[in-house]
């Protein structure tokens, strides 16, 4: 498990992820000491029978960004990790593994942040919807033998995909939950008559 930093090369889907992250959760909930609100594994390794990079992707819900302070020594003190200085603003980014080999990239974000919420709203939807889980993975597979020395790229050209299924995803959550209002609805008027 592990790739070099910047290279893209991809692995069927492998059930040892899965302990992987577990693994690393826990040491987490050590390192967060209470301030993690949601530990979850997000990214392709997360997603049952899709290929992925054999990197393990964490999203580390917090309910300030800036909580991360409480704990961020930790990190420079725990041999192996290391934090990316240039994160996006909404997010810390925690690498784990040395430039040769990254094994695990930890997104630290607030709870309640788009963010946050399109990394699991992504992941659950891939996880029960076949054809797109399908369609990412051809993707996917395209993508890295195109830039396989370019993470960056690689990432870049699966954007459209990604918002074309959170789009579905977002209108599916809403057809839902407005099905269960008019069920509750109408299970007041008869519960009245």
């Amino acid at each position: 498990m592990g790739l070099r930093m910047g290279e893209v090369r991809l692995e069927k889907s492998n059930k040892e992820w899965k302990g992987s992250f577990e693994i690393e959760k826990e040491n987490l909930g050590k390192i967060f000491k209470g301030i993690a609100l949601k530990i979850e594994h997000v990214g392709s390794t997360s997603i049952e029978g899709i290929s992925a990079k054999p990197i393990i992707d964490i999203a580390v819900a917090v309910k300030k960004l800036n909580d991360f302070e409480k704990v961020r020594d930790e990190f420079y003190n725990i041999k192996d990790y290391s934090i990316k200085e240039d994160s996006p603003s909404d997010e810390i980014l925690v690498r784990k593994g040395n430039p040769e080999e990254i094994t695990h990239f930890i997104h630290i974000m607030e709870y309640n942040s788009e963010r946050y919420k399109n990394q699991i709203l992504f992941r659950d939807y891939l996880r029960t919807h076949e054809a797109e889980r399908v369609e990412y993975e051809e993707l996917k597979i395209k993508l890295a033998k195109k830039y396989k020395n370019d993470r960056k790229k690689y990432t870049a050209n699966k954007n459209d995909f990604i918002q074309k299924v959170l789009k579905r995803a977002r209108e599916e959550e809403e057809k839902l939950c407005l099905n269960y209002t008019q069920n509750i609805s109408q299970q007041a008027t008869s519960q009245r008559q």
